[in-house]
């Protein structure tokens, strides 16, 4: 037998805010500089989704940091920053979230500490 699932309005809401922030990701990603695939891995989907990583930022950019950091927040995140990225898409790569955090973490490096890091990650052997 069917049964309904108890959602309530709040729910409801926040479910269809996702839905809406996922829906402007897709159509700012078919843009011809994305082609709708990661820019690290090339994967279309991810199991823990997909963002724009800003190559650069821009007196007065849009920064997700500046948002509330619920759905509403992230909603108007990406509502906000679709005319930018419209405006300019070099200054944005589409990765998934996986890849947009390694390049997060590997940004915090200086120039120099990020060769020697690449050095030694080469000296390396694999386990295979």
């Amino acid at each position: 037998m069917w049964q309904l699932i108890n959602t309530t309005p709040k729910t409801y809401n926040t479910m269809n805010q996702r839905l809406q922030t996922e829906e402007i990701k897709k159509r700012i990603a078919k843009l011809p500089r994305f082609k709708s695939k990661c820019y690290v891995c090339g994967c279309k989907i991810s199991k823990r989704g997909m963002t724009f990583h800003h190559l650069w930022y821009v007196f007065n950019d849009v920064v997700y940091k500046n948002y509330p950091k619920n759905t509403s927040g992230q909603l108007q995140y990406y509502k906000d920053l679709e005319p930018l990225i419209r405006e300019s898409p070099k200054r944005f790569l589409y990765v998934c979230n996986t890849h947009h955090q390694a390049i997060e973490r590997i940004s915090r490096y200086g120039d120099e500490l990020f060769k020697r890091l690449l050095k030694a990650r080469k000296l390396t052997r694999a386990n295979k």
